[in-house]
């Protein structure tokens, strides 16, 4: 069975979702901005109001009524956010504190509610434990006002030495003089040794291995086979080989040794190794 109402009833609801919209348009034509606050308080008296409603007309008006206050909400938020770009922590923190401490008109509005409050107590103490370690309040849409701190200055560099292009030169072994005067006096120390020797095994030449080879120290060994292919160089000494074919060495009968340094063409020294394959081949 439908219920029916009288005409006073629907005369009563027409007008109220009348007002309504002609505050909405109102607000939606003026100039300043409509606050979140009277937006709610509208959409709650609506929602009130349509309990009564029966009639099309008036579930029409409901609904064109609450996409109108979707648009100003919309509005509201976009112009919130435009405000935003630059955010000032003192500004922020009077809006802040102007917010907390409503009139009295807010407080008189929630006393009728105050039994209600008590099931909010209730689950703000039950989901307290959930934001213990939440941040601060901080805006997630916008950047903080702070000064950017000076730059750094470059260092110009030099375009002298950008053009420039540092090239290695090879380091050319060039004979010293130092080093000519240390070749001579090896020479000559050696020479004498090898002479002392000689006369010493009755003027016979000596054997190579064993007058070059210290048992005691290898390094000793490599610095006499160095030393001697220094002599055999100058021509003070000559390596040949006896009736067994062991190498031996015997000093040439020529003058003291001279300063190196004023050398001709020196003829090819016999070292041991040609000495064998020559064996070898005889």
């Amino acid at each position: 069975m439908q219920v029916s109402m009288s005409d006073e009833s629907n005369r009563h609801v027409f007008d109220i979702y009348r007002d309504l919209m002609m505050a909405v348009q109102d607000h939606t034509s003026g100039e300043e901005e409509v606050s979140l606050k009277s937006i709610h308080s509208m959409v709650s008296r609506a929602n009130a109001t349509f309990k009564e409603v029966k009639r099309p007309q008036e579930a029409a008006m409901d609904a064109q009524f609450l996409k109108t206050c979707g648009h100003l909400v919309k509005l509201n938020i976009e112009s919130s956010q435009s405000n935003l770009r630059v955010f000032k922590p003192c500004e922020f923190a009077r809006k802040f504190i102007n917010f907390v401490s409503q009139d009295d008109d807010m407080e008189e509005q929630v006393q009728p509610e105050a039994e209600n409050l008590t099931h909010l107590v209730r689950f703000g103490r039950a989901v307290s434990g959930l934001y213990m370690g939440a941040i601060g309040i901080e805006p997630m849409s916008s950047a903080i006002d702070w000064e950017r701190p000076p730059a750094s200055q470059r260092r110009k560099r030099d375009k002298e030495n950008d053009n420039t292009v540092n090239i290695t030169k090879p380091t050319q072994m060039a004979p010293s003089t130092e080093e000519e005067e240390g070749d001579a006096e090896v020479v000559a120390k050696m020479y004498k040794v090898l002479k002392q020797r000689y006369h010493e095994a009755g003027n016979t030449p000596l054997c190579y291995f064993s007058f070059v080879v210290d048992p005691k120290s290898y390094s000793r060994t490599v610095e006499n086979m160095f030393n001697i292919s220094l002599i055999v160089r100058e021509q003070f000494a000559a390596i040949t080989e006896d009736d067994n074919g062991i190498p031996v060495i015997a000093p040439l009968h020529r003058s003291h040794p001279q300063v190196v340094g004023s050398r001709g063409v020196l003829p090819p020294i016999l070292g041991l190794s040609e000495t064998l394959r020559s064996r070898e081949n005889g």
